[in-house]
This record gives structure tokens, sequence and C-alpha cells, in this order.
């Protein structure tokens, strides 16, 4: 079910957000730090892994090229 997938999604960003918070109300983090990761989220985010997705032509690209070696 989509709703399960989109709840886990959501609590994960939820808890990211809180586990920075935290840090900066810790001091464990400057106020520039907290700023330039909470403007530019998910970019900084390192409790997650984020992964590019190649565009479509190169994907077909690299198909074609490998496709007699696999």
């Amino acid at each position: 079910p989509r709703k399960g997938k989109d709840a886990a999604r959501i609590s994960e960003m939820v808890c990211s957000w809180a586990s920075v918070a935290e840090k900066y109300r810790a001091s464990e983090i400057s106020k520039d730090d907290y700023d330039k990761w909470r403007y530019n989220y998910p970019q900084y985010d390192d409790s997650q892994i984020w992964a590019k997705v190649p565009s479509q032509e190169l994907s077909d690209a690299i198909v074609k090229a490998f496709k007699d070696k696999l």
C-alpha cells in the first residue's frame, strides 16, 4: 500500500529534522550550519542515502553498450 510507504518516508524526514534540531540545541552545530542544513534539505541530510538517477537517454545508452556482455 502506498499510504504505508508515504507515512514511513514522512517519518524518516521528521526524524532527520528532529535530529539536526537537537544537535543545534545541544550546541553540537552552529546556527549557520543548522540554517545551511534546513535551507538545503535534503542535500545535506546525512542520515539517509540519496542517489541521483541517470537520464533515460544515458540509461538506454548504457544498456545498449553492455547488452551483449551481460
